[in-house]
């Protein structure tokens, strides 16, 4: 389930878990601030799925409207039945208003035939790159952001290990890097910028719909740079922003890209 998040968190759609018993999958697309995510319920059993309901909780951060198949979200009502072969479905729209370094809790819950009821706790993989806008930096303009952001609230930084499995590292080993990056955090490469080839930069910003005493989106830059020691076969990831949850929130989902990659 781990992975299976994780992977949806860079990806446009997948499977988010699946069992005997359900199948839920998920496409989501973002454009700015606003993001739409479609969840797919599909009844793997052999019987039909009762009291079938799903359960999202509120973020303050995500302004939500919520459409489903009848019953769907019937906390206090019989909910729906999802026959064999079948699904339920589930559409988001959302749009984000404030930095967020969290993903939002869904649960689903049901009953087959034998009268047994499940629960599953899953979290959608609505996370704050996903909201991204890439940025391409010269050199000169991106070192002169990176000094600005100098400081223990606005930096975060972590080492993570290459995969057991991965290749060595090696340049077509950080061009997989640089593609996660770009790809799927949503960041623009800064060429120029890296003095070796063990370096990933980049740049983007992250959207939102509040607005500031003038009427203006209020928007965060964020500034990203991956060091690669091919010797130790480990990566040092770190993130600048003013934000300190949108740094924290953009070297989360890079290290779990990075482990994945």
């Amino acid at each position: 389930m781990r992975k299976a998040f994780s992977n949806l968190c860079t990806s446009p759609s997948g499977v988010l878990f699946e069992n005997a018993l359900l199948q839920a999958g998920v496409k989501h697309e973002y454009v700015g601030a606003q993001g739409r995510i479609s969840v797919f319920f599909g009844n793997l059993s052999s019987t039909s799925l009762h009291n079938f309901k799903v359960n999202i909780d509120d973020c303050e951060h995500l302004r939500m409207q919520k459409q489903g198949t009848d019953g769907l979200f019937d906390e206090d009502g019989p909910g729906c039945t999802v026959a064999v072969r079948t699904q339920a479905k589930l559409l988001l729209m959302v749009e984000v208003t404030a930095p967020f370094d969290d993903a939002p809790a869904m649960r689903i819950s049901f009953e087959t035939d034998e009268g047994v009821r499940h629960e599953y706790p899953l979290r959608l993989p609505i996370v704050a790159t996903c909201f991204m806008e890439p940025v391409t930096l010269e050199p000169g303009a991106f070192m002169q952001r990176w000094k600005s952001l100098e400081g223990q609230d606005r930096e975060c930084q972590e080492v993570v290990k290459a995969p057991p499995n991965a290749p060595k590292i090696n340049e077509e080993y950080m061009e997989r890097i640089a593609k996660i990056i770009t790809d799927g955090l949503k960041f623009g490469r800064c060429p120029g910028c890296d003095p070796t080839p063990w370096t990933v930069s980049g740049a983007a910003t992250f959207r939102t719909g509040a607005k500031d005493l003038n009427g203006n989106n209020i928007n965060v830059g964020c500034l990203v740079r991956v060091e690669a020691n091919p010797q130790a076969g480990a990566f040092r990831v770190t993130t600048r922003t003013l934000h300190p949850l949108c740094s924290k929130a953009v070297k989360n989902v890079a290290l779990v890209s990075i482990k994945l990659a």
